[in-house]
């Protein structure tokens, strides 16, 4: 019998330097214009005073407390979906797989509803915070149980995604209309925001975000070998539930950070991981960083669009990212060549 050969495409590593490095100045151009583009009073000869920290009048006041957190919290959030969209396509071994199709937002999103109804909405960050990090976790867990009652397949995590998304998304949806009264303010929210951003939200998910990044870099290797397929992995001495477990640890983490400070945002997680593996091959220890990297650009760039096509109203990012993410997965459903392998 022939040996198995890994198929897989290999970016030579001066070609994957150049995409991280021109990636990279890219995100520091789009978060620069996003910073400062039209901020009233601004000019070169202004921008000294911006950046000094004694400078308190009104056009630093705009930068540093209303533009450059929300450039932030898009980086961050940006770079959380796109990692977990690959950790989740890499550990399920289907190219279909995002937290927003799979129901992870949808069991986030709505455990937040369902909080600020039960404790109300005065003080609410902590509380929208671990109840987006319980939603994401109830979820996840009830498509993991559907999906591996009878032996996992690619299809069957797809339909279980899909059932839970409806059921969650539905039960949302009456509460909202139960309880408007309450939550008027909540539709806009669940339409993905970054309007409004500040540096409390910046605190609230920094720790978690960078903790779950720096943990799924760690496991990349691992990754490598689970995207062999289960029985390869066991072979190879790995206890793939165990390693299921913790990546659906970071999935959570990483996707309730986002839905607790910006609401659910969708497709960053399913688009970006397909752009990186044509880019820098299908190595985790490149892909993942570089996903981050990417997603974060993808995130800020949306959101710099979604202030400036319908100037001066500022529409939810979610919506941009849904424009561009449902022409992706049509396509994605079409190709023959949707394979995280």
């Amino acid at each position: 019998m022939a040996p198995l050969r890994d198929k897989r495409v290999k970016t030579p590593f001066v070609s994957s330097v150049f995409y991280f490095c021109f990636f990279l100045l890219l995100l520091i151009i789009f978060g620069a214009a996003s910073a400062l583009f039209q901020v009233k009073g601004i000019s070169l000869r202004h921008l000294a005073e911006v950046f000094a920290t004694q400078s308190n009048d009104a056009v630093s006041y705009t930068v540093w407390h209303v533009r450059v957190p929300r450039v932030l919290l898009a980086v961050l959030l940006g770079a959380g979906l796109a990692a977990a969209g690959a950790l989740l396509q890499g550990m399920t071994r289907n190219p279909l797989s995002d937290p927003e199709i799979l129901g992870v937002n949808q069991g986030a999103s709505c455990f937040v509803v369902i909080a600020l109804v039960l404790f109300g909405e005065q003080n609410a960050s902590w509380l929208i915070l671990g109840a987006a990090f319980l939603g994401a976790a109830a979820g996840g867990s009830l498509i993991y149980v559907l999906a591996f009652r009878s032996g996992y397949s690619p299809y069957r995590i797809v339909l279980a995604g899909s059932a839970v998304s409806l059921f969650l998304g539905a039960l949302t949806t009456g509460t909202i209309l139960l309880h408007e009264n309450k939550l008027t303010e909540i539709l806009y929210w669940m339409a993905g925001k970054l309007s409004g951003s500040n540096w409390d939200d910046i605190r609230i998910i920094l720790i978690p975000v960078l903790v779950a990044l720096v943990c799924s870099f760690a496991l990349a290797q691992r990754m490598n070998v689970l995207v062999l397929g289960e029985e390869t992995a066991q072979g190879l001495g790995m206890n793939t539930l165990r390693i299921r477990r913790y990546l659906s640890v970071l999935i959570v983490v990483l996707t309730g950070s986002a839905v607790a400070v910006a609401g659910p945002i969708g497709f960053i997680g399913l688009m970006v991981p397909h752009m990186a593996r044509r880019l820098v091959g299908h190595d985790y220890r490149i892909l993942l960083p570089f996903s981050a990297l990417l997603g974060a650009n993808l995130l800020v760039l949306a959101d710099f669009a979604s202030q400036w096509i319908t100037y001066p109203a500022d529409i939810p990012v979610g919506i941009i990212t849904a424009l561009l993410g449902t022409p992706f997965f049509v396509y994605l459903l079409r190709s023959k060549k949707g394979d995280v392998k």
